[in-house]
């Protein structure tokens, strides 16, 4: 029946445009022939004999299989594939490019996922980023090489510690990571940094200008996503580089913010992407001007910017390769938080009831000279309830990891040196653990709930496993620092009808999924004033 369609429909094609048809549609038929059979193989016959392989969704164009249909919706094609396999949430295949992955979205293989060391490898997604990102294939291979001896390990003479088990430099940088952003000093350095540059730039007369769209004696009409752009970009820059940065590099926002819009272009490797790539190129420039200064210059920078920037050195990488690595952090560091804080105060805002039983708990988080009490800030269960949400409803990353052998995940085979990932919506839209209402923002659904779905596996906003963020920490207490400094010092609504923008699920994201294309929340802000 299909192929008498089609043959049929081709010889009308033909007819139409005045060509012999015999020809035409012998060889057109012959081609649509060849193609329904391959189709028959690919997709009925041949799953038959590999009962253990992970159904494949079919597709019509060999090669690019549904490579089109990623990049232009791609949360939308894994919900269509979990679905066309009834929802049972087994291992399922896609075809991208020339390249079968594999995709998991049940919660007990996702365990199995961040729990496999030995078949599942990371290492290789990160060596990749890497390389993507610009940095040197040398560079890249040396931050592998293990040192022979403590006599022969530069990194750890230069920064004056003991690499006993002689790691490499990738391995000791994933401690380095931990030292900075886990509990412990030099956490609560670069919070306080933080505290201190966010409590800044929300003062009544230090807001960023570039978010005000209109002023009065009595209020202000402010973007809440440049807002939360500028404050938390500008902060992080300072937190972790030092003030310098910015100071000699200004632009530097702004170019980071060119290379976010389409970051997607570059891990897509797409062909037309002269802005990004620009955006790219000239926040490498501008982190080789800050290398070019002397130390003393950067003694304000974080523990982390200053343990890469030895250690990097040690191994003789050029300034060139490490601006490219630091570039790599810049984005990591901003990517997401931004985007979660403008989620997280927009539907605050929009939820009278939630708003009114954080504003009524506000003072509980300041202590009595009006200084955030951070401890109480991180413990607040509606702070933490909202940003959870976001980050539930938001998330649109995904875990990655190399299979080295044959891996059995869900009862099914996976072959070695396959992709296999986990994408994180498919998760968190589950209702069997998160209600009938998992596709809707319920800022009190982590407070409500009898279980604590912070721990179920169904809840994965930072990866998990080798790859667990470790900022997970610090990004949650940037946006409820923001939130509470907001409710605590301004009168703040949502201007006009008070609806908020979708969130822009088609465009690839590598975390947080942003409003579409020119949504945005306009507050009015009156500062608060204390008699």
């Amino acid at each position: 029946m299909l192929f008498s369609q089609l043959l049929e429909y081709t010889k009308q094609v033909c007819t139409s445009l005045g060509r012999p048809s015999s020809l035409a549609l012998g060889t057109i038929s012959t081609a649509v022939l060849v193609l329904l059979a391959w189709r028959l193989w690919a997709f009925t016959i041949k799953p038959l004999t590999r009962r253990d392989a992970p159904k494949e969704l079919p597709y019509w164009l060999p090669y690019f299989g549904h490579a089109f249909e990623f990049i232009g919706n791609g949360q939308g094609l894994l919900t269509r594939a979990r679905l066309y396999f009834r929802n049972t949430r087994e291992p399922f295949a896609l075809t991208l490019g020339g390249e079968k992955l594999y995709f998991l979205t049940a919660p007990e293989d996702v365990q199995a996922f961040f729990r496999n060391t030995s078949s599942l490898e990371f290492e290789s997604v990160v060596y990749d980023l890497g390389i993507t990102f610009g940095v040197s294939k040398e560079a890249m291979d040396l931050s592998y090489v293990k040192p022979i001896s403590e006599a022969d390990d530069r990194v750890s003479q230069a920064l004056g510690t003991r690499n006993s088990r002689l790691k490499c430099l990738v391995d000791l940088n994933k401690e380095f990571w931990k030292m900075q952003l886990h509990p412990g000093d030099e956490y609560r350095k670069i919070q306080d940094a933080f505290l201190e540059e966010i409590t800044e730039k929300l003062k009544h007369d230090q807001l960023p200008t570039s978010s005000v769209r209109s002023s009065s004696a009595a209020e202000l009409t402010v973007s809440l996503l440049t807002l939360c752009q500028r404050v938390l970009i500008e902060s992080t820059l300072n937190a972790f580089f030092g003030k310098v940065l910015l100071r000699i590099e200004p632009s530097l926002v702004q170019d980071f913010l060119d290379f976010d819009e389409e970051n997607w272009k570059l891990w897509y490797k797409w062909p037309k992407a002269t802005k990004m790539n620009a955006a790219k190129d000239k926040m490498a420039k501008a982190i080789e001007h800050y290398l070019a200064l002397g130390d003393e210059t950067r003694e304000d920078a974080s523990f982390i910017i200053k343990t890469f920037i030895k250690s990097q050195r040690a191994l003789d990488t050029s300034d060139a390769d490490i601006a490219k690595v630091l570039c790599m952090l810049v984005f990591v560091m901003n990517t997401n938080t931004p985007k979660t804080c403008f989620w997280a105060v927009a539907h605050l805002l929009q939820d009278r009831a939630f708003y009114q039983q954080v504003l009524d708990g506000i003072d509980s988080v300041f202590t009595s000279s009006g200084i955030i009490d951070l401890q109480a800030l991180a413990d607040s269960s509606s702070l933490s309830s909202l940003v959870n949400e976001v980050l539930r409803l938001g998330s649109a990353s995904s875990s990655m990891r190399v299979t080295t052998s044959d891996t059995i995940i869900g009862g099914k085979r996976i072959p070695a040196k396959s992709r296999v990932m986990v994408p994180t919506r498919e998760l968190h839209l589950n209702p069997i653990v998160f209600g009938s209402t998992s596709n809707q923002f319920r800022a009190a659904r982590f407070m409500a709930s009898k279980e604590d779905l912070t721990k179920n596996s169904s809840f994965r906003p930072f990866g998990g496993g080798i790859s667990h963020c470790p900022g997970r920490f610090i990004a949650q207490q940037e946006i409820k620092m923001v939130v509470v400094l907001l409710l605590k010092h301004w009168n703040i609504e949502i201007a006009g009808n008070g609806q908020i923008p979708e969130l822009e699920t088609k465009v690839p994201t590598t975390g947080i999924m942003g409003p579409r294309e020119g949504g945005d929340v306009l507050l009015r802000m009156r500062p608060i004033v204390k008699t």
